[in-house]
């Protein structure tokens, strides 16, 4: 069998990927790699489909402010490496493509291929339905006077869940192992297609 490869961005990705598929018992037919920032994997994406015993590939992405951009770089990225009849957008249960001599590939635009976001959004929808915790946390946040607040505000999801995680029983605890301590409920909702995705990309 050739080499099945999950490209993310960084090493957070890399360990919620890793904790989130040891959760949900997803068979470890693929190895999880980090390609350091967003830039690396669009640089990837031309590259990586033509490598020698490449089977399938896997990309998740953060669409982080603008989709459409985002989309339209992924595209132009897959289309240079030879995939051929690229949706206009993203399809909502995440994207597989074709192409003649490249394997089939993946594409996953965080927070779920709708909405602007990053990977911290995605795992918001992972917070247990009816906790009583987060909402607290947004009324800190939005509660800090602007001369004070020292985050951006593109980076208000990262702020918000790390706020959250800082207040669990034990406070802190890295993005990937909040998920192995379940604070982030690996069975939401929110997660299924995402499974499907990568079962279908990966694993099936």
């Amino acid at each position: 069998m050739g080499r099945r490869i999950l490209l993310v961005e960084g090493p957070d990705d890399m360990n919620v990927m890793l904790n989130l598929c040891a959760r949900l018992a997803v068979p470890e037919t693929f190895v999880v790699q980090a390609a350091g920032n967003d830039r690396e994997v669009l640089k990837l994406l031309r590259s990586e489909p033509k490598a020698s015993n490449l089977e399938r590939l896997a990309v998740i992405l953060d669409a982080d402010t603008d989709l459409e951009r985002r989309w339209g770089e992924a595209r132009g990225a897959l289309t240079a490496a030879g995939y051929r009849d690229m949706p206009e957008r993203p399809t909502p249960g995440g994207t597989i493509v074709h192409g003649p001599n490249v394997p089939p590939a993946g594409l996953w635009l965080m927070p779920d291929n709708r909405l602007p976001g990053i990977l911290e959004d995605f795992l918001a929808f992972l917070v247990p339905r009816g906790d009583a915790l987060l909402p607290l946390v947004d009324v800190f946040l939005d509660g800090i006077p602007e001369p004070a607040r020292r985050f951006a505000a593109k980076d208000r999801s990262k702020a918000r869940l790390h706020t959250w995680l800082a207040a669990q029983e034990q406070p802190g605890r890295p993005l990937g192992q909040a998920i192995k301590a379940r604070y982030l409920d690996a069975e939401a909702t929110a997660v299924a297609p995402f499974l499907s995705w990568l079962r279908a990309t990966l694993v099936d």
